[in-house]
């Protein structure tokens, strides 16, 4: 028996040959099979769009697996009090520097692009841990989805160049202008800027690594006429510790992020474990960072610390500072 098949079949038909997307090409096989006669003559032709309606939904969910799998893969799960992110061109030592930060023990070798995906690390910094991750070299302007969310979400990123490059100007400046042309604007500490539609602000910084090589002094030199005002410029050798206690430190101030200590009354305070808060933030800030129903309840407190408060009473609008200790009353 004939099929007999309408125009608007045919018209279906085409429309799922010339499909890219897979969802596509269903929503086609579909109408193709409520357009057709049902009758003996397109049983065969009924069963073939089935099958093949059947195959696509198959594959639909292997790749979504897949693409799970790789998110997965190149995910980093966020711990200690702040994140920071080692991004910059081939071979400037990222991978050593977040070995001799952190107690992480990532591939090292001569050659680049040793780092073919994330590399985690946490960096002590007096009584708090950073989370440091390396990344694969930037080596042009398009880069990996995964990669630019892991710029996009962190808190600093740290620029990474080697400072016994005769080019390291012109590879600083390559790695710069890929997080632009990505909508990532670079901004330094205490500089507000408004991004764009679909731009996001990340607080940076230089660090010029390999300090203890021929021409190290003048490539930061370089660094520093151009830099210099821009954003926080450190000189450091990951192989040789130089100049790292006081990057941890520099890192620390990037983060603009204070630490506040809690105690209770008649009792000393506890300098174990600090509330971390951004700077700015209020006494009502750290009560609510706390418990939620506890800056609710929050009277007043007693501040010992900055400013030569011993003990004075302040109000839940207070500005705190770093190292400050906070006595709370509810």
């Amino acid at each position: 028996m004939p099929a007999n098949l309408p125009p608007q079949y045919f018209e279906a038909e085409k429309r799922y040959r010339l499909a890219k997307a897979d969802e596509e090409k269903i929503v086609c096989l579909r109408q193709m099979l409520a357009i057709m006669p049902k009758h003996k003559g397109t049983e065969k032709l009924q069963a073939d769009i089935k099958t093949r309606i059947s195959k696509l939904k198959k594959l639909m969910v292997e790749k979504k697996r897949a693409k799970a799998k790789r998110a997965q893969l190149y995910h980093v799960d966020r711990e200690g009090v702040a994140q920071g992110v080692l991004l910059g061109p081939p071979n400037v030592g990222k991978s050593q520097l977040l070995a001799s930060l952190t107690n992480a023990t990532p591939e090292i070798a001569p050659y680049p692009f040793t780092t073919t995906k994330p590399g985690v690390g946490m960096m002590p910094y007096e009584d708090i841990l950073i989370q440091l991750v390396d990344t694969p070299p930037i080596v042009d302007k398009d880069l990996e989805w995964w990669l630019l969310d892991i710029f996009r979400n962190t808190d600093l990123l740290l620029l990474v160049v080697d400072l016994g490059q005769e080019d390291v100007l012109s590879r600083l400046e390559s790695a710069i202008h890929s997080l632009e042309a990505a909508k990532v604007k670079l901004v330094s500490e205490g500089v507000t800027v408004a991004p764009e539609v679909g731009e996001v602000s990340k607080r940076a910084m230089i660090v010029g690594n390999k300090n203890d090589l021929e021409g190290a002094e003048e490539g930061f030199k370089c660094l520093r006429e151009l830099y210099a005002g821009k954003f926080p410029l450190e000189s450091v050798s990951a192989t040789e510790r130089d100049g790292l206690e006081h990057l941890k430190v520099e890192i620390y101030k990037a983060l603009d992020i204070l630490r506040v200590y809690t105690k209770e009354p008649g009792k000393p305070p506890d300098l174990t474990e600090p509330v971390v808060l951004k700077r700015g933030s209020t006494l009502i800030d750290a009560a609510r960072a706390i418990h939620k129903d506890f800056a609710i309840k929050l009277s007043y407190a007693r501040l010992w610390g900055s400013n030569r408060y011993d003990g004075q009473r302040v109000e839940r609008n207070h500005v705190l500072e770093d190292g400050d200790v906070v006595e709370f009353h509810i």
